[in-house]
């Protein structure tokens, strides 16, 4: 309790608040410019500190995943670190602490990397929370300079930081955290259809109750199929996500990758027909399997199919 009072001393401190309020008005602010770098650094700030933690607690494991190559945009890095936020969800469940609501981006053709540095210091905050809550008062240095860096390179940053979170949660993605993410791109998906004044009779296909990762992860790619077809018709630049595919060997936590693809894609539809909707908040779901997830999927897939011509 002493850790947490002096962490809310030092938030709040007046010299923090003496600079908040001492700003220029919001009107005559100058946006400053964040580049993927500066973003990259952040990245390099968020490893520190689950490095900390994962020391705390006598984890000497660390996962080391090879990287993507990808031509990725700030948006996808933006979802990456909503997985991340979902796996501090699960971190926070596993100490104890309440859970709270991770909110989405309205939808944007554009992700500018000041969002996915906003999305940063939210995952520093939160870590620095859980550190004060459980007594570690170990700091970690300042951040380096970087130069040269892509929202590829956060991207792949980001991935090997959540792969050691689950490492620290000792639990790592399953089917009811990827439910979750599905069931809200199924709702925005309902949200476009009725946008568009489509009548939607579909139903869901079969169940296939002997799914692995690796079939849920291909209904996935053939959603983001669907997606990208739109996207062709209404000109919306489209991103290659081959290196994503696993055809054996797929784990829960690569079909969220992709899912995650799958959510920040949709979103630029939305903008496109100018829907201003924020997608709800994720819930939670228990007892859902691979199954679960494919079966939700193909039927989003079947429901995209229904807009033959978005543009």
């Amino acid at each position: 309790m002493t850790c947490f009072r002096l962490f809310l001393k030092q938030l709040f401190s007046p010299t923090l608040v003496f600079i908040l309020f001492s700003a220029a008005p919001m009107a005559e602010a100058q946006v400053l410019f964040v580049s993927p770098s500066q973003a990259y650094a952040q990245a390099v700030q968020i490893e520190k500190e689950v490095n900390l933690l994962l020391e705390y607690h006598n984890i000497s494991e660390r996962s080391k995943p090879g990287a993507f190559k990808a031509v990725l945009l700030p948006r996808h890095v933006y979802e990456k670190a909503y997985v991340i936020l979902t796996k501090i969800q699960i971190l926070r469940q596993r100490n104890g602490f309440s859970r709270f609501t991770i909110i989405s981006l309205e939808p944007k053709m554009s992700v500018d990397s000041e969002l996915v540095y906003e999305q940063t210091q939210r995952i520093l905050t939160e870590f620095r929370i859980i550190k004060a809550r459980i007594g570690l008062t170990s700091q970690i240095s300042p951040p380096q300079n970087y130069s040269g860096k892509k929202p590829i390179d956060v991207f792949n940053k980001l991935h090997q930081i959540s792969l050691n979170i689950e490492l620290l949660n000792q639990e790592p993605i399953v089917p009811n955290h990827v439910f979750a993410v599905v069931m809200k791109i199924n709702e925005d998906v309902d949200v476009i259809l009725q946008h568009l004044l489509i009548d939607d009779q579909t139903f869901p296909p079969a169940k296939n109750t002997d799914a692995k990762s690796a079939d849920v992860l291909t209904a996935v790619f053939k959603a983001m199929a669907e997606i990208q077809r739109l996207q062709r018709q209404a000109g919306i630049v489209r991103t290659d996500f081959s290196t994503f595919q696993k055809n054996k060997g797929a784990l829960p936590s690569d079909v969220f990758n992709m899912v995650g693809m799958v959510f920040a894609e949709l979103q630029t539809i939305k903008a496109n027909m100018e829907i201003k909707s924020i997608a709800a908040p994720a819930t939670r779901f228990e007892g859902k399997t691979r199954a679960d997830v494919q079966q939700l999927v193909r039927w989003i897939s079947r429901k995209l199919q229904l807009i033959q011509q978005f543009r």
